[in-house]
């Protein structure tokens, strides 16, 4: 299984991190990284990544996107979802051209979002972008392997109907050899704890690996261990809290708002856990062996010095992630009823220490073990039906 970097703001961390062997490829996001720039990107980053098009929304010009040539509003201004009737099989073509031309790994078909998908919506998918795409690629005689991007939102988790629908279309086109599967997450809490989702989500990678796709979850947050036992493709890695959860925010053009920084955390492999900074610093005063239950990496020593400031802008923090976090995925076995089986007894050492640091320092619930309970609970459940 690979594990790729979903970039965002601050791509140099997940390039340095890249070239420094974590990690085995880069998701390219363009509202981040200008057109230009990407094309004179050194080829070898590009090679190993593919591009995520990122038209979610048609008339949303957020950060650099329009700067590639496929942009919808490059194509017409204004352009909303009827100019599609005219202008879907040259959007096709100029998306097609730019990632053959700088010669990413996949091929990435869109998709459109909406907060409510209309009743239409997958007929308008096909229409609009599979069947476009899927000809155009097939014009270019391209050997390059082609994703469709998957929005997943909870209500097609949820119900069986919405998401027996769902695995049917994408299992019904022929042209396309695997899915850039988003699970869209509107949960408030850091880590995900909803038993029906995440179970849900595991039997959704399962049927597409049934129908031999190849399956390449963004998004991801620590919930990406969970779905490795799915035995996806890849999964992917990401600084901010908003490459590690999708929500159409991060692609809306919205007015600057005084906005409060979230604290620093920390990843623990240990843990299964980001562990909010004030509580490491609690734990170095209450906990003699603090220290422990993180991972080391070449960004520890200076991040548990005592003259480090924590803020959540500091590249070590995330770097340190990407290094632990990546290492962690494939320490686990290739075989599935092992990987299981290792990760189960992962997490019950997991809440043994989350009790060993709660007899002195209290934590909240997005720094403690609250989510492992559900988590090892899906992993039975999962296990139950192989």
């Amino acid at each position: 299984m690979k594990v790729y970097h979903q970039t965002g703001h601050r791509y140099n961390w997940n390039i340095d991190s890249f070239q420094q062997h974590v990690g085995d490829g880069l998701i390219f996001s363009p509202i981040n990284f200008d057109a230009d720039k990407l094309v004179q990107l050194d080829s070898s980053l590009k090679t190993s990544g593919f591009l995520d098009p990122q038209l979610y929304l048609l008339n949303e010009a957020k950060g650099t996107l329009d700067t590639y040539p496929y942009f919808p509003g490059n194509l017409k201004p204004d352009f909303t979802t009827p100019d599609l009737d005219e202008s879907h099989i040259e959007l096709a073509k100029l998306c097609v051209d730019f990632q053959i031309s700088n010669n990413f790994e996949y091929i990435v078909i869109p998709i459109r979002y909406y907060p409510d998908n209309p009743s239409n919506f997958l007929v308008q998918c096909t229409e609009y972008f599979v069947t476009p795409f899927c000809d155009y690629i097939k014009s270019k005689r391209s050997n390059k392997k082609v994703l469709l991007t998957v929005i997943v939102k909870s209500i097609m988790l949820a119900d069986l109907d919405k998401r027996n629908e769902m695995l049917n279309w994408i299992t019904g086109h022929l042209g396309i050899d695997g899915v850039y599967l988003i699970f869209e997450n509107n949960f408030t809490s850091k880590q995900i704890k909803d038993f029906d989702y995440l179970l849900n989500a595991l039997n959704f990678i399962k049927s597409l690996k049934d129908n031999q796709l190849e399956v390449h979850i963004g998004y991801c947050n620590t919930e990406a261990v969970l779905y490795s036992v799915a035995m996806p493709d890849s999964v992917t890695i990401g600084s901010y809290e908003n490459l590690r959860s999708f929500g159409i925010k991060r692609f809306q053009d919205l007015e600057n708002s005084p906005m409060r920084p979230p604290n620093a955390r920390l990843y623990s492999s240990k843990l299964f856990q980001w562990v909010d900074y004030v509580y490491i610093q609690a734990m170095e005063q209450l906990v003699s062996n603090y220290a422990d239950y993180f991972d080391d990496s070449e960004y520890k020593p200076l991040m548990f010095k005592p003259e480090f400031k924590w803020h959540f802008a500091k590249p070590e923090p995330y770097k340190h992630y990407f290094y632990v976090f990546d290492k962690q995925l494939k320490d686990f076995p290739n075989g599935q009823v092992e990987r299981i089986s290792t990760i189960k007894t992962s997490i019950a050492n997991a809440v043994q220490l989350f009790n060993e640091i709660q007899n002195d320092v209290f934590l909240d619930n997005d720094s403690n073990g609250s989510h492992l309970p559900t988590w090892h609970n899906v992993l039975n459940a999962f296990q139950k039906n192989l």
